[in-house]
């Protein structure tokens, strides 16, 4: 019992590590970080979650903004709890928790205050779905906005999608039911990040996925054009999908 128990505490270590490398990584390709901030940076004020908040890479962006009063950062994975207690830890507005969704205490704790709550690739991480949409739809309050970004086409859904631990990827259809049975009212649902998609095909089947600093690189790179694009006009598809919505004012979200 002890030596298999030894074995899952160090298989979960190396995951957490693998997970942290991953984000510190990302966290690198400041473009795309950006690019991916400013489809949500107009909802971002006043009270302000944030559910999988990782090593900080976009509380760092909200805070900065100037319009955050109190954030509470959610992340389950403790290597990524200690970097944003190290980076945040000092700043009176932000609180850090170590839960999951569903069933997060601390985000109970704010129900119906919330003005803006930010999941981002997290939501396709957790098995019941819609529990946790209801979780994050009831700590909204009247008239606070979600912002989601999850992986988009089911058909791209490969081993780079299960070395991540995602359940799914998702369809415009299946995400909207989701938003919208846990009580919210869908503002905006469009494609993102279309040139994405070619590295997502690359890697999607290999032996050992992975995305790698010289890949994001490349993608930095070629991601200006892209992003101007977008702006001027949705893409058809993308490699993500993004929502808005918002709790109906004076309603019960779930």
């Amino acid at each position: 019992m002890t030596a298999v128990s030894t074995d899952v505490d160090a298989n979960a270590v190396a995951a957490a590590q693998s997970e942290l490398w991953d984000l510190e990584t990302l966290a690198g390709a400041r473009r795309l970080g950006d690019w991916m901030y400013e489809q949500f940076a107009p909802l971002a004020r006043g009270r302000v979650v944030e559910v999988g908040a990782g090593i900080g890479t976009f509380s760092e962006r909200m805070l900065a903004a100037g319009t955050v009063d109190d954030a509470l950062l959610i992340e389950p994975e403790e290597p990524c709890v200690a970097r944003l207690q190290e980076r945040f830890g000092a700043d009176p507005r932000v609180s850090v928790s170590r839960d999951l969704i569903p069933g997060s205490p601390a985000l109970e704790a704010w129900a119906g205050t919330v003005d803006f709550l930010l999941c981002q690739n997290v939501l396709e991480h957790i098995a019941d779905e819609r529990a946790a949409a209801r979780a994050m739809a009831d700590a909204l309050a009247p008239g606070g906005a979600l912002g989601l970004l999850v992986p988009a086409h089911p058909r791209l859904f490969g081993n780079l999608d299960r070395r991540f631990g995602h359940e799914r990827r998702y369809t415009r259809e299946h995400l909207r039911a989701v938003v919208e049975d846990a009580g919210l009212e869908v503002e905006r649902l469009y494609s993102f990040n279309m040139l994405g998609v070619a590295g997502w095909l690359v890697n999607r089947n290999r032996r050992n996925p992975s995305i790698d600093a010289r890949s994001l690189k490349a993608y930095e790179l070629l991601l200006p054009p892209f992003r101007a694009l977008e702006r001027r006009r949705t893409p058809p598809f993308g490699l993500s999908l993004v929502v808005h919505a918002r709790r109906p004012p004076s309603s019960c979200a779930g």
